[in-house]
Order: C-alpha cells, then structure tokens, then sequence
C-alpha cells in the first residue's frame, strides 16, 4: 500500500477559455459534480495529478495577469468565467493558489496549480450558490474543464471509454481519470445552455443556518437508530467570530483511526482488519497516518499537517473563544516546525473550557464491531482540564486524497498552564454512506485501488465483513461516524 490510503474527498474543478497556448492534461484523477435540490448545496471537483503537461515555468495567474475557467458538456458550457486576479498567490517555488471565500466567480473557492519534476498538480473547487446556478447535471457523455492563465489553457475531457464513469445520473456525475485532450472550440459564437429557467427549489434569498446539535460541555448521547443528539447543557457562546490577532497554533503530532476499522478482502476467508500496525507487509492505516505526519518528503515538508488556531489560546477557568482548523503547510524539523494555512480555508468555530469532567466521549451506539463495545484500544474521552468545540465541518487532507467529515466535535486535554501540548484528543465526524460510496481509494493502492472508500468500511456495499458498522447520522442518512484520537503542540505560525 502507498501512504495515500489515509483519507478522503476533495472538490474542485478546472476550467479555462481556448486560445493560444493550450496544454493537454492526460493525469485526470478525478471530475466529481453534486446537483442536489436547490442551489446552496451544489458542488464539484476536477483534480490532474502528476501530470508532465504541467511543467514550469508556469503562466503567473497574479495580478496583473488574467484567468478564468470553463466547464463543457454535451449539454452545458459555462462559458469563460473571470477569476479575480487580487485572490491568486504563489505556493512555494513550484506554484499558485487561488483563494475565494466569497465564491465570487461561478462559486470558485480553492484553485492549485504547481509543477513538480515528477508532474505537476491541478485542482478547482466550486460550492455555493454562485456554482449552483451554472451546475453541472447528468447523465453527460463527457466532461471538459478549462483553465486559461495569460492566454494558457490548460484543459482535459473525461469520457469513456479512457475515463471510467462511475457515477453518472442527474443529481451525481462521477469521473475517473486518466484523462484525454480536450476538443478544440469552434468559433465562440454558442451561448450557455443552463438557462434560468431550470426547476430548482431555492432562491437566492435562502441563507444557511447553523444549529448546534452537540453540546460540548457535557458527553453527548444518542439514540441508537435515531438522529437525534441530545445535549444534556448548552454552553453560553456566541456566533463564530472573525480571525482576530495572531494565534497560538497547534500541530497534531499523532492521529490515530480508532473506530470504524478498515477490512481489506484478501480472498475467500482472509477479511483482514488492516487499522492497527503491523497489517499487511507492516503497512496499515494509523502506521500510514503517523508516516506522512512524523516522517518530511524530499522538499522538507509534512504531508499530513492538522492544525488547531486559537484566537486566542483561552484556558480553564476562562470561557473559551474562537478556534479554526487547517489542513495546512508545515516545514521541518519535527517539534520545531514552522506552518501556515496551506490552500484549503479553515474550518471556524468556537471552543469551550471545563475545569472537571469530560468535554467530549464517544457516542453511545456508534462504536465496535456492530455498534456494540469497541475495537481495540478503545477510545479515550477528552478529559479535564479540557475544550471542546461547537459542531462543524472539517476535511482531513493526505496527499491526493481527503476526508470530508460533517457534523465536526474536537476535544482535547491542557497540558501545562500555558499549554505547550494538547493531550486526550479526540474528533469525531460523520460521514454519509452515499458519500464514502464516491471516495476512491486511489490506483496506488494494491488490491483496493479504485475502489470506493465504503467498501473496507464494515457495513459497506463491498464489505468483506459480516458486522456492520453503520452508524445514523444527525439527518437521518446512513453511514460511519469517525473516531480519530490526536495530540499536539505549538509552532511557529506563518499565516494571518
């Protein structure tokens, strides 16, 4: 197994206008479009990994240099869609990010471009309401996502039979890659053909709210069967507030899958449980996790880097604040690192202290083999003096693949007072069955590769086990929710 086996999902996509300049993508990972009612929960990702085409030295999309993307189907094009040029930086030697938490243009929010000596990377995100309105629907016969920088299109067209269609319905369009060239445009003169007249549910008056449904100041519990988490107190907080001053941060030093495990069918009678070290040929899950968080790549980076911002650091007997989560960049040496916020933006929400008592347990009915006890080691609660957080989302980033957990509680223990390490932690997310039913375990993994995430995941389609360990999530939908223990200690902060 490669170390890439850690976790799952991101969203993005490409996109540009044809002129002079064009460069084929033949590395397409991933094209992944969500069409759901109304507009707001809209998505969609395009990622190109290790692709030679993307070699430097790159176009230099900041200002004052142009950009814009395009998405074309056999049933759609978004035509070019300007990208502010005020929200590219660069990434390093080797590339740029864009950064849009407004979703300005078509709901763009992360764009990457970089190139490498052994390929370069190419990733877009859209979500929101702003995506919603030019959404890509199925069935469609193919895919192409343009992105053009200073009259440089780079492009790549996911169709069968070189693309495998994995998905492909009105609400879920999903791709995998290799890709192929795009087709060259004929003459601009063809008008988009999403129309506002398109039957959607929502307007652009809807808002989202936010309804805490985990109360961190005491063990939440669960109804088994249900949905419904039921706080026994609800901690004083106010709405999150904004980045204010520079933080004290926190870098996760271990991660620790503890529940559910992953099963990997190794033949008939051989379901191996490859969570824990040694696994298979010394490779597992957590070993594969503490590698990429503990061990720096060639350039002297950490590939797995969750990151805790406090602003500011608040302990007991004090109330608590503001804290956002990154999947970051940090830079050795190991306990000595220095890290900023990386491309993704933060997860933001607000923590709360306990002078006693526990801050955040396992939910009752959603742990061990059938929901019933725990795997071994079991899962430690975050006790006193302890935070905990106010529910959220968070995605745990690894390489090409992520983990999109909803529904987001962390809790930890101080150690010292000021703290420099963060002990007994523990996040616990969920994610939906239809969802890990699109998370691909990517080609570089042996036996499992190219299968979806909910297949070593008991309870799963294509489980080998005969327990299932699914779990029901706070709306109702069937899946797993995840349980990760983790500690950390301060570095140097880089970022805003």
């Amino acid at each position: 197994m490669g170390k890439a086996f850690a976790w799952a999902v991101a969203i993005g996509l490409l996109a540009g206008v044809g002129t002079a300049g064009a460069v084929d993508l033949s590395a397409g990972k991933i094209a992944k479009f969500a069409d759901k009612d109304g507009q707001l929960k809209d998505k969609a990702l395009v990622k190109f990994v290790k692709d030679l085409s993307i070699a430097a030295p790159l176009p230099a999309p900041t200002c004052p240099g142009t950009s814009n993307f395009r998405l074309i189907t056999n049933r759609h094009d978004t035509g070019p869609i300007a990208m502010n040029c005020n929200n590219w930086a660069g990434a390093g030697a080797s590339g740029f990010k864009y950064l849009d938490k407004g979703l300005s243009a078509g709901g763009l929010k992360i764009a990457k471009l970089k190139a490498t000596s052994t390929g370069g990377l190419l990733l877009l995100k859209w979500m929101g309401f702003n995506y919603g309105s030019i959404a890509i629907d199925g069935p469609v016969d193919y895919v192409e996502a343009r992105l053009t920088i200073n009259g440089t299109e780079y492009c790549g067209r996911f169709a069968p039979p070189t693309s495998t269609a994995v998905k492909n319905e009105a609400e879920k369009i999903l791709f995998k890659g290799p890709s192929t060239a795009c087709q060259v445009l004929p003459t601009p003169t063809r008008t988009p053909t999403r129309t506002p007249t398109v039957t959607r549910t929502s307007t652009p008056t809807r808002t989202p709210t936010v309804t805490p449904t985990f109360t961190p100041s005491a063990t939440p519990s669960i109804t088994p069967g249900g949905p419904t988490l039921t706080p026994t107190a609800t901690p004083t907080v106010t709405d999150t507030p904004g980045p204010t001053a520079i933080p004290e941060v926190f870098r996760a030093n271990h991660i620790a899958l503890r529940d559910p495990h992953v099963f990997v069918n190794l033949g008939p009678g051989a379901c191996l449980d490859l969570t824990e070290p040694p696994g298979i040929l010394d490779t597992s899950v957590n070993g594969l996790i503490a590698g990429v968080i503990l061990e720096p790549n060639t350039e002297g980076n950490f590939d797995l880097n969750v990151l805790a911002a406090f602003r500011p650091l608040v302990q007991p007997p004090g109330p608590g604040a503001a804290v956002e989560i990154y999947t970051g960049e940090c830079s050795e040496p190991l306990f000595g690192e220095t890290c900023g916020p990386g491309a993704n933006p933060p997860a933001a929400t607000t923590y709360v202290n306990q002078s006693s008592g526990t801050c955040v347990a396992p939910l009752a009915g959603t742990t061990g083999p059938n929901n019933i006890g725990s795997y071994p080691p079991g899962i430690s609660p975050s006790t006193a003096p302890c935070l905990s957080s106010l529910p959220t989302s968070i995605s745990l980033s690894l390489d090409v693949i992520n983990i999109d957990l909803e529904n987001v509680v962390v809790g930890a223990t101080y150690d010292g007072d000021p703290a420099d390490d963060i002990i007994n932690g523990l996040i616990v997310g969920f994610v939906s069955e239809e969802d890990a039913d699109t998370i691909l375990i990517p080609s570089s993994v042996p036996i499992v590769n190219g299968d979806p995430i909910s297949s070593v995941l008991p309870g799963g389609s294509a489980s080998c086990t005969l327990h299932d360990d699914r779990d029901v999530g706070p709306n109702g939908e069937l899946g797993w929710y995840f349980y990760f223990e983790f500690s950390a200690h301060r570095v140097t902060w880089t970022g805003p």
